[in-house]
């Protein structure tokens, strides 16, 4: 792409094929109702469903609760978890690209990663 294209607006295009296409887990609360659980990963470029709740079902039934859990690869541990939807915007600020259903995001760093925790 050339300055040229820059300048009128054109975007590049952005890889979505080397990411890693993030899907839930589900677990069971306490009172037997489920909620889902995605992981962003520390260094790993992600794709992350911008509304699982619409996409994903458990025995036919929408799920209402949602986490995203961030698991950093230094520390080999989960170092927190936040309700997906309100992490999900705080993700935005590290989006490469996104379409209708799923968003992009880089490679996050420890503090980066970090900085999402509820």
């Amino acid at each position: 792409m050339g300055l040229f294209d820059k300048l009128k607006g054109k975007k590049e295009s952005v890889d979505w094929s080397d990411a890693y296409n993030a899907t839930p887990k589900f677990y069971g609360k306490p009172d037997g109702s489920p909620f889902g659980a995605i992981a962003l990963t520390e260094g790993t470029k992600t794709v992350l469903p911008k509304n699982p709740q619409l996409e994903y079902k458990v025995d036919g039934k929408s799920v209402a609760e949602w986490r995203l859990v961030l698991v950093s690869t230094s520390k080999d541990t989960i170092i927190g978890d936040a309700d997906y939807f309100v992490a999900l915007k705080k993700v935005e600020q590290y989006s490469l690209d996104t379409n209708k259903n799923a968003m992009l995001v880089k490679e996050l760093s420890l503090v980066e990663l970090e900085s999402l925790k509820g």
